[in-house]
């Protein structure tokens, strides 16, 4: 997705980039721009909907415990703090509001290479599992019912994106960019056991029988710590043989 173009009132073109992922930040041209905390918000919340949203809506979504007309009057005074900075990144018409048409959000771009991944049965570029794997959860400083739904729906797609990146990987020899992808995985879910057994499943590939064992015995802890069961069958079935040649080898 290329990053967005927009026109200023004087004409110069301008990059627009809205970053949501580790930390909210807007970015003019390739400068960073200083916005309140209500103007970030706004600007968030329309980047996750994708589409124009009712004022009323926006408002009530983003002042949930305000008055209707409090709440209309906190979007009217945060919609003009954005035009006062030269932030020109919404458009208004009638009773909606909408991002404008070319700015680039980085949770877009997330959200469609990690469909790409899933949906596709081989993998385009590298770049896009790094971009992946390298991703941070979205706002994690905020807790706002709209922000937490879409952060759990992004991680969830990443999580599945890594996985099948991992698997295709693994099949075409690249270890290494399976052993990142099954990483950025268990990593980012520890109890995720479908990410473990790639992990195990590459390190075996590797000829890492150790960091195989390493991995399956520091996820079986993690498993009992946290939740009081032991691993499924199939993880049983795919370290059974080296937890027999282990105990032989000590024997």
């Amino acid at each position: 997705m290329a990053l967005g173009v927009m026109s200023d009132s004087r004409g110069a073109s301008r990059h627009v980039a809205i970053m949501l992922t580790a930390s909210f930040q807007v970015n003019i041209a390739g400068r960073r721009v200083g916005l309140p905390h209500s103007v970030e918000r706004l600007l968030a919340l329309l980047a996750l909907s994708d589409r124009p949203m009712n004022r009323m809506k926006l408002a009530g979504t983003l002042w949930i415990d305000a008055t209707d007309s409090q709440a209309a009057s906190n979007l009217r005074t945060a919609l003009w703090r954005l035009h006062r900075s030269e932030s020109a990144v919404v458009v208004t018409e009638a009773d909606r509001v909408a991002l404008a048409p070319d700015v680039w959000v980085d949770y877009g771009r997330l959200v469609d290479l990690a469909h790409q991944l899933i949906d596709r049965s081989d993998i385009d570029s590298l770049d896009h599992v790094t971009e992946l794997i390298d991703a941070g959860d979205l706002l994690p400083d905020w807790d706002d019912d709209w922000v937490v739904a879409d952060r759990e729906r992004l991680r969830l797609l990443r999580l599945e994106a890594l996985e099948r990146a991992a698997i295709q990987l693994l099949r075409r020899g690249q270890h290494g960019y399976a052993l990142r992808a099954a990483l950025g995985a268990s990593r980012s879910e520890p109890l995720r056991e479908s990410a473990r057994r790639l992990l195990i499943q590459v390190h075996l590939a590797e000829g890492n029988v150790a960091e195989a064992l390493l991995a399956y015995r520091d996820y079986r802890e993690t498993l009992l710590d946290e939740i009081g069961i032991e691993p499924s069958a199939a993880m049983e079935a795919l370290v059974g043989p080296l937890l027999s040649r282990s105990s032989v080898t000590r024997a």
